[in-house]
């Protein structure tokens, strides 16, 4: 492949995670919007993605994750319940929510908020 091509696809893949990241709240987020948006196929999406080893649907899960373990570990969303953080990042499934989170932290969301702002409020807050 050559520079062009590859700075082309480099772009292109960007414009679709910032895209993703402005609408991260959005629980029907799918790959058909995101493809329409760009003006390109569901299929070129997807081949954007494996050519940087992941997934659509993976890149989504770990960035709504991302979002939510954010807003947990800031002091300022405390008065926040976890649902109501999880429903915030695009989760519409709490039971998922609370699966998927566990398998990639290895602990609970409520475990997370706890341990991390209890242990050390500092980086908490600059995380």
């Amino acid at each position: 492949m050559d520079g062009y091509s590859f700075a082309m696809r480099s772009s292109r893949l960007s414009a679709i995670k910032a895209f993703i990241v402005s609408e991260i709240d959005n629980p029907a987020l799918c790959l058909a919007d995101i493809a329409a948006h760009q003006g390109i196929s569901s299929s070129y999406v997807r081949k954007l993605f494996a050519a940087e080893g992941t997934r659509f649907t993976a890149f989504v899960l770990e960035t709504r994750l991302e979002y939510v373990s954010r807003m947990l570990l800031d002091p300022d969303n405390r008065a926040q319940s976890i649902s109501a953080i999880a429903l915030k990042c695009g989760f519409n499934d709490i039971s998922y929510f609370n699966r998927v989170f566990r398998r990639r932290y290895g602990c609970t969301p409520s475990d997370l908020r706890r341990g991390r702002s209890e242990a050390d409020p500092v980086e908490s807050a600059t995380a």
